[in-house]
């Protein structure tokens, strides 16, 4: 039987216990069952049969793992509790049966687990829920000795049980009803009705030990534990005097201030949460638990891993704030005091204690870094607002932008909300500028919410006239005249980070250009911005560690705050008031400086690039035309290694391009521009024709090539020369690691060069034109549409490319490249229409070597339609033109073979074509209609293939005996193909010894080699491939 076929069963049986007459009335005599019940509930006499039995499946059951366990605890509670089994003691004798299970663990042999040990404690909780004080009354007592002797148990097993978060809560719940059931005794029938240990103790002892444990769990390290036991308390003090209710609540302010840890807190503030829920705290802490809820509204601590831990505690101060709201009346919270300490807005401003609390839920719900909050902080604003009407200033459009769904996403709730919400009242805007320099913004873990947050400073600043003196004066604690930058690495770079993206804020919205702060002291000294060991003078960007790139940033976005004052004059009178005796000159050298540094000495991602880019772009803009050639042309002089003239490598290249590049932009009416491109060119250009980088060379591409192929200077047109070379080798680059085929980045970016630059004459067209054909070929999908559009874009240049072919073949236009593109690149018309826009020789090389990299490579589909495209072509081409492609195949695997000499290393570009050039040959062979007149270049081409033998690549090997198996049908290369096939027998990979034995057989006739075992010993071997190469001799052709 299944588990939910077992839970309804037992599920009816239990409601079927409910019935209103003696079961002895309907019970049956005794039926034999496979269930006993145990010794310990035993005397069953008397019991009506249908009891034992029942009894005997809600004890079978009530250790299941599933939840039939819930129903048999049903089942055996409404059991205890009916009259008629209490007349015959039925749940005593369960209680003892639990009793005895719960002092002795080690004694319940296979049941000592658990679900067992839950299931038990589920009853005893079920028991005491379930009765009324007076029957209840005489096992109160029992079952807590019984309770705290298991929990002080030191038997393993007992430990064992106790670490789970189900049982604990039990526990729990068991000592909610038992010290509820104790307290309403006391109230009926005085502190004496019943006693721990009688003459000695008296209840107040027993709820002083559930109190004592209760409290401890408000500690416990599973959330569960500590919300069932808040709530446990909160039910308890329904029951209990005012004066014990006082002290409890004291009790627990006194260990929210001893205690940091996020459990206790979290336990604590629930637990104050639920008393306000229930209306059970007493009045006179009102205003202290607002107090501690606010404060706990702003609590946060983060585990040595950097995950946050005060999710919960604020979480439960937004319920707290929510009971409040909606179980006290506006009358009650009128009279309270605004609270003093901790407050982010202005007390002056506050009217009321509702005020404050709207205010602080707005910023909870703005700038909270957990959705859940937000939204819960967005609920409980709302039920302050409804259910105390004109109290909170523009409540009603407040919680239409507060709204739940508004402040889901973080993001719109700092950029979109918290404007919206600071244009309704003064408390707003004052909350929430100082919330944004609190920990969930500018101090944010998180490098996209501080950047975020310094915006919305800014935008504050700027529109709202927020300055720090409405704030309070607000510098990093931690420097100081001994700290140096070294020891600021790694997570507390983060706080760094934020800091300065906050003061470049303020110094970017014009806070130094309002009249109204000239003599108000910015707060941040000189000796934070600019003493040598501070982040503004740093000798190695590489000492901050992990925090450089943060580093960077946060010293660039000053940089162009600095830079972007409308006045700068006035910025710099500021800055000299503000910042001590610094001239214009000294600032802008150190600033420079710094960039240039972080630029050589760390490579920099793509976020950080943007800010040093920034930064220097900046820059150079404030500085006059002389200084700006010469500050630029320095960055330029500094790459060069003194003692050897090479040019620095590795990842910082990309920095130093990228910001010489978007410098040059502020340089065009410079008049020594010419010379200073000449500079530019000697130094960075040849990057692209040494070993550099991947990302080096699509920088020195994207930032270099366009500055100086769009000038129209004719001083420039001897440097453009230099640099067309360079960009037809990036058009053929097809480096390959483990990454995959990187060369793409390349080709890309000089594709794009390409499309972009408007200098390009007709010879370099007609020069790149089929190498883009080859590249439109290839299959890389992410390319063939940028190589299209550059195509029909130099289209105009190439004034004899739409000629007729001699055998009346119709007029080409390359513009008709783009239409057939627009269907798919992987139609066998697109490949045939490029087969015609190729011509000659010139732009028939380059197109064949993509186009057999596609129909070797490629996909099913693309090798399939490739492969009939070509044969198209060559049905409809004449025999000439044939030859023309056979020969310029030959002509790439030529160029593409090994090398004998280690001096002369074949390229990357050149031997990856080899296999699939050895392929489109032997499928020409396989498939050829025209064969050409003379075999000259098969034969010049027969001894070279000889050095592919010793490759290690299996794949081209199998290429290349397929291939000589297709020149064994020409009468004057059979002859020596035989012989090398023949030597292939003896290869040392049995793969291509199979093959070329393959290709003998469909070759000659040969018994001998019928009979040759290819596995043989080497000796062996090469004695029978002796006989077969006599006997193929002899024989001769079939």
């Amino acid at each position: 039987m299944i588990w939910e076929e077992k839970y309804i069963m037992l599920l009816w049986l239990s409601h079927l216990a409910l019935t209103p007459f003696d079961l002895d009335s309907i019970s049956t005599p005794a039926i034999r069952t496979a269930i006993s019940v145990p010794t310990m509930v035993s005397p069953t006499e008397g019991l009506p049969t249908i009891a034992i039995r029942l009894v005997a499946l809600g004890l079978h059951n009530i250790s299941s793992v599933s939840k039939e366990r819930d129903a048999a605890v049903s089942l055996l509670v409404r059991l205890s509790w009916r009259p008629d089994m209490q007349h015959l003691h039925l749940d005593h004798h369960l209680l003892q049966w639990v009793f005895s299970s719960l002092n002795n663990p080690v004694d319940n042999g296979a049941h000592a687990s658990i679900y067992f040990y839950a299931g038990i404690l589920s009853f005893l909780a079920g028991f005491l829920g379930s009765g009324d004080n007076q029957t209840v009354a005489s096992y109160v007592v029992p079952i807590f000795k019984c309770t705290q002797a298991f929990i002080g148990s030191h038997f393993d097993t007992a430990i064992g049980i106790l670490r789970s978060t189900v049982t604990r809560k039990l526990v729990i719940k068991i000592l909610r009803s038992l010290a509820v059931h104790q307290l309403s005794l006391a109230s009926v029938t005085g502190p004496t009705a019943s006693s721990v240990d009688e003459g000695q103790d008296d209840d107040s002892d027993l709820l002083d030990l559930i109190f004592d444990h209760l409290l401890t769990c408000l500690a416990d390290k599973d959330s569960p534990v500590r919300m069932t036991a808040s709530k446990a308390l909160s039910v308890i003090t329904q029951k209990l005097e005012p004066e014990m209710t006082t002290q409890l609540v004291e009790d627990i302010f006194q260990r929210l201030q001893e205690t940091t840890d996020p459990s206790g807190w979290h336990g604590l503030v629930l637990t104050l949460s639920h008393l306000l829920y229930r209306r059970s705290a007493p009045k006179s802490c009102l205003s202290t638990i607002i107090q501690l809820l606010i404060d706990a509204l702003d609590f946060e601590q983060r585990s040595p891993t950097g995950t946050s831990l005060g999710g919960n505690v604020r979480d439960a101060a937004c319920f707290g704030i929510w009971s409040v709201a909606r179980k006290y009346s506006t009358a009650d919270l009128l009279s309270l005091s605004v609270p003093k300490s901790q407050s982010r807005v202005r007390r002056h401003l506050l009217n009321s204690v509702i005020e404050s609390l709207a205010a602080e839920l707005v910023l909870t719900a703005t700038l909270d870094p957990e959705g859940n909050i937000r939204r819960g902080a967005s609920a409980a604003l709302q039920e302050l607002v409804g259910r105390h009407p004109d109290t909170v200033p523009s409540g009603i459009s407040l919680i239409q932008i507060v709204d739940y769904h508004a402040v889901g996403l973080r993001s719109r709730a700092m950029d979109d909300v918290v404007f919206q919400a600071v244009a309704l009242d003064k408390i707003y805007l004052d909350a929430i500028a100082e919330a944004i320099l609190s920990w969930r913004t500018i101090n944010s873990p998180i490098c996209a919410v501080r950047r975020n947050a310094a915006d919305v400073l800014g935008r504050l600043i700027g529109k709202y006239g927020v300055h720090p003196r409405t704030l309070p004066l607000w510098r990093p604690s931690e420097i100081d005249d001994t700290s140096t930058y070294q020891q600021r690495n790694g997570k507390s770079m983060d706080e760094w980070h934020g800091i300065y993206l906050a003061h470049a804020a303020f110094i970017g919205e014009g806070w130094f250009e309002q009249s109204s702060l000239v003599h108000q002291p910015y707060p941040l000294d000189h000796q934070l911005l600019l003493k040598e060991d501070s982040i503004f003078g740093p000798k190695d960007i590489k000492a901050y560690g992990k925090g450089a790139e943060l580093a960077m940033e946060a010293l660039c976005t000053m940089i162009s705050a600095c830079n972007s004052q409308s006045r700068p004059h006035v910025l710099l009178s500021r800055l000299k008031y503000h910042l001590g005796h610094l001239s214009l000159d000294t600032l802008i050298t150190k600033l420079a400086t710094v960039i240039l540094e972080s630029c050589f000495k760390h490579p920099a991602g793509d976020t950080t690039l943007n800010f040093v880019k920034t930064a220097a772009v900046s820059t150079v803009k404030s500085l006059d035309e002389p200084e700006k050639v010469l500050l630029v042309g320095s960055w330029l002089k500094d790459s060069h290694d003194g003692r050897n003239g090479q040019l620095r490598s590795g990842g910082s290249n990309v920095t130093l391009i990228t910001v010489v590049g978007a410098a040059l932009h502020q340089l065009m009416t410079s008049s020594v521009l010419d010379d200073f491109m000449k500079l530019q060119i000697d130094v960075l250009v040849t990057q692209l024709g040494l070993e550099s980088s991947i990302d080096t060379k699509c920088a020195a591409l994207i930032h270099l090539y366009l500055p100086v192929f769009n000038r129209t200077s004719s001083d420039c047109t001897h440097l453009k020369e230099q640099l067309k070379r360079p960009l037809v080798d990036c058009l053929s680059d097809h480096t390959i690691d483990s990454r995959g085929d990187i060369g793409s980045e390349v080709r890309i970016a000089a594709i794009n060069v390409l499309s972009e630059a408007t200098a390009w004459d007709d010879g370099f067209c007609h020069k790149v034109f089929g190498i883009l054909y080859g590249l439109a070929t290839e299959k890389l999908d992410k390319g063939i549409n940028i190589v299209i559009d550059v195509t029909v874009a130099l289209v105009p240049k190439l004034h004899t490319l739409a000629s007729s072919k001699a055998n009346n073949h119709t007029s080409l236009n390359p513009q008709d490249l783009e239409r057939t593109a627009i269907y798919s690149t992987s139609r066998v018309s697109y490949f045939a229409f490029l087969f015609n826009l190729a011509q000659d020789s010139k732009s028939l090389l380059p197109l064949l070597r993509g186009f057999i990299t596609t129909a070797s490579l490629g996909t099913e589909l693309l090798v399939r339609n490739t492969r009939i495209a070509l044969l198209q072509h060559l049905n409809i081409s004449s025999t000439a033109e044939n030859s023309l492609i056979r020969e310029t195949l030959v002509q790439i695997i030529l160029s593409a073979l090994p090398t004998p000499q280690p001096t002369q290393p074949s390229s990357t570009s050149s031997t990856r074509l080899l296999r699939p050039a050895l392929e489109t040959l032997a499928f020409i062979l396989d498939n050829d209609t025209k064969p050409p007149s003379t075999n000259a270049s098969y034969q010049h081409l027969l001894p070279s293939l000889k050095a592919v033998h010793a490759s290690t690549d299996l794949p081209t090997l199998q290429a290349l005996v397929n291939l000589y198996a297709r020149f064994l049908d020409y009468d004057d290369l059979r002859s020596e193909v035989l012989v090398i096939l023949h030597q292939l027998l003896l290869h040392r990979y049995p793969s291509i010894r199979l093959a070329a034995a393959g290709a003998l057989c469909m070759g000659c006739d040969s018994e001998a080699l019928r009979e040759l075992d290819l596995d043989a010993e080497k000796g062996e071997l090469r004695d029978g491939v002796k006989r077969v190469l006599n006997e193929s001799r002899r024989v001769g052709v079939k």
